[in-house]
């Protein structure tokens, strides 16, 4: 019951503090109806439209986020209750996340929450730094204490979400994660891990993997092709992935990826060029020019995954543990990262991730 009531009650709290101070109550009422009723779109279009002036700043900014955390498929009460049902008391709590996080995702779920998290940082000022231990208790500030709890909720699914980007079969993620077993690790997602240790490392290598890259551009935007060929399966295997250059450094990154498109950002074009375990079948006439498609947040603003998976979980975790007062949340959020930090192979229990740690973890 307890842990009921304080799923209900951050509901509750988003519904309050995105209405104060409104002269048009009306306005606001239609408002926060239409985002209770999941009518998210029309929500969005009276922001934009005939109520945009009945908010001010901070209000419209958290009214917005709240839209589009909806838009996404994940809601303040669902990731709320997602933390609360995965504090460890099951096995490995950050598997079981993903799990959960898969389940409510929508084709869009990244972009929206991306859109979600920059407008509760508007909501607060334009700043997400100040969402620190320190500075909330000087500042006494309830509304922004609750937006910095939303930002950590989402920076936390965000991680979640985007692993789910990285395979087809992520089932078979949880179970090899669950079983401690790396030789259960789909293909696809190993092909998804090398490429970003590849583009991240100079001397990244392995023996059973060869990967080149190259540059393309799709819909005007500048990338690098990776191509990730497994040559001891039976029979070889190849993989397409995107990465943001062909440069091998640090800076680098691979990108979020969804499906196959030609150099015109066509998906119908590349439809049947992949099997069913994410590979690609190169005897398709079409499968040179189709390469992995990006996810976009807008038209010339792809995702990066060391931004989505490593920034974002360490963001997320930190946030919510200086801001949440709720024991069971917060013991999840502990699990989250003591799961990754005991898949490292030397010890080590720093707390911050690193792209290598997500690897292991994924890998395990």
């Amino acid at each position: 019951m307890y842990k009921k009531v304080i799923s209900i009650s951050l509901v509750a709290m988003a519904a309050m503090f995105s209405g104060c101070g409104n002269s048009d109550t009306t306005c606001r009422i239609d408002v926060q109806k239409a985002i209770d009723e999941g009518r998210y779109d029309d929500a969005i279009a009276n922001m934009n439209g005939s109520c945009k002036n009945a908010f001010d700043a901070s209000d419209l900014a958290m009214n917005m986020a709240s839209a589009y955390m909806g838009k996404s498929g994940y809601s303040v009460s669902d990731i709320s209750d997602m933390l609360i049902n995965n504090n460890g008391d099951n096995g490995d709590a950050f598997s079981s996340f993903i799990s959960d996080t898969n389940a409510k995702k929508t084709d869009n779920s990244l972009p929206f929450l991306t859109k979600a998290k920059s407008y509760y940082v508007q909501a607060i000022g334009g700043n997400a730094s100040v969402c620190t231990d320190d500075n909330l208790t000087q500042m006494n500030n309830s509304r922004w204490t609750n937006a910095c709890l939303y930002i950590g909720f989402d920076d936390t699914v965000t991680t979640a979400n985007t692993i789910t980007y990285l395979t087809n079969d992520v089932n078979a993620v949880v179970t090899s994660i669950n079983d401690n077993n790396s030789s259960q690790t789909p293909l696809d997602m190993n092909a998804s891990l090398d490429a970003l240790s590849w583009v991240t490392d100079e001397n990244f290598s392995k023996n059973d993997t060869n990967i080149t890259a190259s540059s393309i551009t799709i819909n005007g935007n500048s990338y690098a092709n990776i191509i990730v060929e497994y040559n001891n399966t039976t029979p070889p295997k190849t993989f397409y992935r995107l990465a943001k250059s062909s440069l091998r450094e640090t800076n680098n990154t691979t990108l979020i990826t969804d499906g196959y498109c030609n150099t015109d950002g066509n998906k119908s074009a590349c439809a049947d060029i992949n099997n069913t375990d994410g590979s690609i079948d190169l005897s398709k006439q079409n499968s040179h020019n189709c390469y992995a498609c990006p996810v976009m947040l807008d038209a010339n603003s792809s995702l990066s995954v060391t931004d989505s998976l490593v920034d974002a979980l360490n963001n997320g975790t930190e946030t919510i543990s200086a801001v949440s007062n709720d024991p069971d949340i917060t013991q999840s959020i502990n699990d989250f990262k003591q799961n990754i930090i005991d898949s490292r192979k030397n010890g080590d229990t720093n707390t911050t991730i690193t792209v290598q740690d997500i690897t292991n973890y994924l890998q395990q």
